[in-house]
């Protein structure tokens, strides 16, 4: 693999450093927010971190939850106009679903990235890659969306787990892989991740933001350097796509100790650029 456990990558030195965090656009996350939306806005911190032990994941179904707003065409859409808190429901995206068949045209679909090609963050065909080169067990039949933008993931985010939970359990889950999208999101999908291990479901976590990740309590956070908005990588890259994918899975068969991160050494095509 072409990782290993780095020191976290540093701030652009254009945002304000000020701050309860060390890292400057987390820091300026938390003041906008503040300041336009919720004058109460906490970053959730979830103490102690669950942990589920996880199953080699060669023998194991695996399953995706994305907070792309992913959905399919012709069903009810997110509620993110008079959901001034966010809308913590979700929805399912059969396994193998094709781009066509998504509303990628959605208001809340990222254009730039997700639009281009959903696999950025539901990696389904880099699934069924890592299948055939005896990396996972299976593809679970039924993956998950939730939708960006959640200033209060709670009590939503631990309703959602319970229902992904018997839903997964039906299906015959054995890990979780879960990609969040937008900074919020981070928060939101690190709760998800504590609420499914805390019902028996081992996760591993692609991060966007490695502190926040981290003090939220993500069980296994395996931090990636790519835009808010594609957390496996440029559009189009599936070579990309499957390595983080991969990097995951075997985050989630090493990882030792509940919250214990990793810092991941892939890197983006171009200089930020679709190619």
């Amino acid at each position: 693999m072409n990782e290993d456990r780095l020191p976290p990558p540093t701030d652009d030195p254009g945002d304000d450093p000020a701050g309860p965090f060390r890292t400057a656009l987390l820091n300026r996350i938390l003041r906008i927010v503040r300041q336009e939306r919720d004058p109460e806005f906490e970053f959730q911190h979830v103490r102690p971190i669950p942990w589920s032990p996880a199953q080699n994941p060669a023998s194991a179904m695996v399953a995706l939850v994305s907070s792309g707003g992913l959905h399919l065409r012709g069903e009810d859409p997110f509620d993110v106009m008079d959901s001034p808190w966010g809308d913590t429901s979700f929805r399912i995206v059969p396994h193998g679903t094709a781009a066509q068949e998504l509303d990628l045209d959605a208001e809340y679909v990222d254009e730039k990235y997700i639009g281009k090609d959903p696999e950025v963050t539901l990696p389904m065909a880099a699934l069924d890659r890592m299948v055939s080169r005896g990396l996972a067990g299976k593809a679970a039949p039924r993956h998950f969306s939730l939708c960006e933008g959640i200033l209060r993931p709670l009590p939503g985010v631990k309703d959602t787990a319970e229902q992904l939970t018997e839903l997964m359990t039906a299906d015959g889950v054995d890990a979780v892989v879960l990609l969040p999208t937008c900074s919020l999101c981070v928060q939101t999908i690190a709760l998800m991740a504590v609420e499914l291990e805390r019902r028996g479901l081992p996760t591993v976590m692609v991060s966007l933001l490695p502190e926040l990740a981290e003090y939220v309590g993500a069980p296994r956070p395996l931090h990636v350097r790519f835009p808010f908005g594609s957390p496996c990588g440029d559009p189009g890259n599936g070579t990309l796509h499957d390595a983080v994918l991969e990097s995951a899975l075997d985050w989630l068969a090493t990882a030792a100790v509940p919250g214990e991160a990793r810092h991941c050494r892939l890197r983006w095509r171009g200089k930020g650029e679709v190619n």
